[in-house]
């Protein structure tokens, strides 16, 4: 009974220590009293008392041991070993951007799954899902297979299902095999994963490795290669990496110091504008619901990282751009140097700041000189210069950051090209969503199809709007769900933040703000697009989860008997889902190897080899329009119309709105002799892509062929119909250009415009109408495009013999037979051909 007693005491002890309470300390009894000593107040920010500016080494509060107790610790060691490695190398393959690169990093977190499936099941553990968070996650991925069911491209959506079932595993996997200490270890893979990141940008940029685009145009781009996510991406990095230093011992913090700087110095050279203005914002919040204990040490070590940051940025990027490496590498150690300097003066000032009134003095003096920082700073920002009344950057950051980033900094408002294309973008999205507001177009579906809805033309196939994106693909099923798991995370995460105190609430409150960086950032472009980033975020919602399911109890397990029963259907369901999983990546992996095998067989000329691994290419992944269409392609060569018929069919079935599967498709018509459906099919593609110039040049190319063909079959009254439609389609571009409106200045090159092409359709329609005024004007129009040059002599030859001129007809023929033998062939063949009255 004593021992219960006890028991009991030390648990509320526990609670009372966990919760910050004061407890009264109590001597030995003397003369049959209990003797009452001085009540201690146990710090409410650790388990022991704190020196702000050096703690000791970190251990959890719970006590919670590194290995999970139960269970088949060699799957277990597996496992999480294997889950530090995805977490590790996904940004170090173009961010895992491409689908080749995600289906083997999805095989591999299959394999994990079923390895930690197993652990779990040598624990008797059974559930699969058991906490909202998780239903919501898995939910998304339905709602992603579920939109791929009739997609916008067959090809794009099941990648996308792909992608999320990557994304569901990182976050099944971190929170399953995660916990208090191994978060630890977790978080030190995905901040490694950044360090190494930001490091291959200082190397590609110095030409010590070759990353291609790794740094363009003055800015980062490392293996990432796009700069805005990379500033997103080790902006996250950063704030773990704060959590980081606040955790480790003073020697450890050295080396964390010198690698936040790193992180800072690469995030500044990215040049994003809008990671500069999420990201303070964020680390904002980290340092505001920073325990006590840990807001000055954490404001001093984030000054002296960015001053370390912005001195090796002074001069690193200019030279390296100028290729002056070695000069550049120097001011990069001057900002290590910064770095290790005001690592030293906090460990210094650990040994001076013991009382509460020398920290408090110290935080005054601090923010005494960050807010006379920043009143001189502003003071000198700018100046006026002597011509023009303009004000120009002449202040203090002008001096010490490089051209490049500065000029972003000043460019931060809505009215720069970027801004206003990005919420035209987003409006643009929110069209696709109205015409399928429940589950969307399927994944990719903005990339297969934003052509038809776009406000002009642009060439984008991300939004720059990951929510807008998600509820293009999905609809309103899809968004609603991901903001259902973006609640259920922070939910998670404030309850972890309030339940823990000290070390543990420092980490949960990273977790938290490092997923809320990369969130926020994704609501102005497409981070999240690249896989590695997407990962980062959906393993720190594992991570909060994998909190949670601590802070609210173990998973309950089967008794023995229940289990030995049942043992033998979760192993199989396992084991099914993984070869399920496996299957669908191979399949795709093995489509792509066939693919290569025939772009090869191309180079050679050899067109049955290319044909037949195409074939072979279209039997493991049947979803790929590509390869019906390119092997259509190859049938339409070897003299195989009817089999390319097919094939292009199909490939149009799979991929209703890409432009090259519909050109493909009306070739294979037009070669099968159905004219009608190959000008149907032409006047679809001008549908599905209104702004594109060439889909109005290759339907009045369709246009005149027909008018030609029809023409020599006899059929004047088909051929008229065609004629005119050439002879109109100055008036209809010149329409659509009009209607431009606001965004003409934004219409981007390859876009409508009445060209030469259209002039040169329209006058050969005019030619054949008998209009020959009209038809020499849009000749003469046409002429001065050297591309088709030879085609506007070759007409301007007929409508000379037309008109009786035969030696103009002979000297423009003559060359005509100089520029293109083949084309002056024609020259006989349509000058015969009969002219139609109006």
């Amino acid at each position: 009974m004593a021992r219960s007693k006890n028991k009991i005491g030390e648990a509320s002890v526990k609670e009372a220590h966990r919760k910050g309470k004061v407890i009264p300390l109590t001597s030995a009894t003397k003369g049959g009293k209990k003797q009452t000593a001085n009540k201690v107040e146990v710090n409410p920010e650790a388990s022991m008392p704190v020196i702000p500016w050096r703690r000791a080494k970190a251990k959890s509060s719970t006590g919670e041991p590194f290995w999970p107790s139960g269970g088949n610790q060699t799957l277990f060691l597996l496992a999480f070993a294997g889950l530090m490695v995805l977490l590790f190398y996904p940004p170090f393959f173009r961010g895992l951007f491409f689908p080749v690169e995600q289906r083997w990093t999805l095989l591999f977190a299959a394999v994990l799954f079923f390895l930690t499936y197993l652990w779990k099941l040598s624990r008797r553990e059974v559930s699969f899902l058991n906490r909202p968070l998780d239903f919501a996650a898995a939910a998304l991925v339905v709602v992603y297979i579920l939109a791929a069911v009739k997609p916008a491209s067959r090809s794009l959506a099941v990648a996308e299902v792909a992608k999320l079932l990557l994304y569901f595993l990182t976050f099944w996997l971190t929170s399953r095999l995660g916990g208090q200490r191994r978060t630890l270890y977790l978080l030190h893979a995905l901040y490694l994963a950044t360090v190494g990141v930001a490091l291959a940008a200082l190397l590609s940029a110095t030409g010590i490795v070759y990353i291609k685009d790794g740094f363009v145009g003055g800015r980062f781009f490392s293996t990432l290669q796009y700069p805005n996510a990379l500033a997103s991406y080790v902006g996250a990095g950063s704030i773990i990496g704060f959590y980081l230093w606040a955790q480790s011992g003073s020697r450890q913090r050295y080396l964390y110091a010198a690698a936040n700087y790193l992180l800072l110095m690469v995030f500044l050279g990215t040049g994003s504008r809008g990671a500069y203005l999420v990201f303070p914002v964020v680390v904002f919040l980290y340092w505001l619901l920073a325990p006590k204990g840990y807001r000055l040490n954490t404001l001093a070590h984030l000054v002296t990282s960015s001053a370390a940051a912005l001195a090796g940025n002074a001069r690193f990027i200019p030279l390296a751009v100028a290729k002056a490496y070695g000069p550049a590498w120097s001011w990069f150690a001057l900002g290590l140097l910064v770095a290790f300097a005001g690592q030293l003066i906090i460990h210094g000032a650990g040994w001076s700041l013991r009382t509460p009134r020398a920290r408090l003095a110290a935080g005054v003096a601090v923010l005494v000189f960050l807010v006379g920082a920043g009143v001189f700073s502003a003071r000198h920002q700018l100046a006026v210069t002597p011509v023009g009344g303009d004000r120009q950057p002449a202040g203090v950051l002008t001096r010490i950051l490089p051209p490049q980033i500065m000029t972003r900094l000043q460019d931060i408002n809505l009215e720069t090209k970027s801004s206003r294309e990005r919420l035209i973008w987003t409006g643009d999205a929110l069209k696709m969503v109205r015409e399928r507001p429940v589950l969307g177009f399927g994944g990719g579906g903005w990339e297969a199809a934003y052509r038809q809805y776009q406000s002009y033309f642009y060439n984008s196939t991300q939004v720059h709007n990951d929510y807008a994106q998600v509820a293009v693909e999905t609809g309103m099923a899809g968004i609603t769900v991901l903001g259902i798991i973006w609640l259920l995370f922070l939910l998670a995460t404030l309850g972890n933040y309030r339940f823990y105190r000290g070390t543990e609430r420092l980490q949960t409150l990273a977790i938290g703000m490092a997923a809320l960086n990369l969130g926020l950032h994704a609501a102005i472009d497409f981070d999240l697009a690249l896989g590695a980033v997407s990962m980062m975020l959906w393993a720190c919602f594992g991570l909060a989860r994998g909190i949670e399911g601590q802070r609210l109890g173990p998973e309950p397990a089967l008794a023995a008997a229940v289990f030995k029963n049942k043992q033998v259907a979760y192993v199989t369901g396992a084991a099914l889902a993984t070869l399920v999983i496996v299957l669908f990546s191979v399949s795709y992996l093995a489509g792509v190897a066939s693919a290569r095998q025939a772009a090869a067989a191309l180079q050679r000329n050899n067109l049955r080899a290319t044909a037949s691994y195409l074939e072979e290419a279209g039997r493991y992944d049947p979803f790929t329009a590509s390869y019906n269409s390119d092997l259509a392609g190859i049938y339409l060569k070897e003299g195989k119309t009817k089999e390319a018929l097919a094939q292009a069919l199909a490939a149009s079935k799979k991929d209703p709105y890409n432009l090259a599967v519909l050109n493909r498709l009306a070739e294979a018509y037009w070669q099968d002799g159905a004219i009608e459906q190959a000008l149907a099919t032409m006047e679809r593609a001008r549908q599905v892509a209104p702004w594109v110039g060439a889909t109005w040049e290759n339907l009045g190319q369709a246009y005149t062929a027909a008018g030609i063909n029809y023409l020599q079959a006899g059929q004047q009254d088909k051929a008229r119909r065609m004629f005119q439609q050439a002879a109109a389609l100055p008036a209809a571009v010149k329409e659509k250009e009009d209607s431009l409106g606001e965004f003409k200045d934004l219409h981007q090159p390859g876009g409508v415009t009445l060209s030469p092409a259209i002039h040169l359709r329209a006058a050969i329609g005019q030619y054949f109408l008998g209009q020959e005024r009209e038809a020499a004007v849009n000749l003469n129009a046409a002429a001065g495009d050297p591309q088709i040059k030879a085609e506007v002599q070759l007409w301007q030859a007929i409508l000379a013999y037309h008109q009786g001129d035969a030696g103009r007809a002979n000297q423009l023929l003559a060359q005509v037979e100089k520029a293109n033998a083949d084309l002056a062939k024609q020259y006989d063949q349509f000058k015969n051909l009969p002219v139609l009255a109006e």
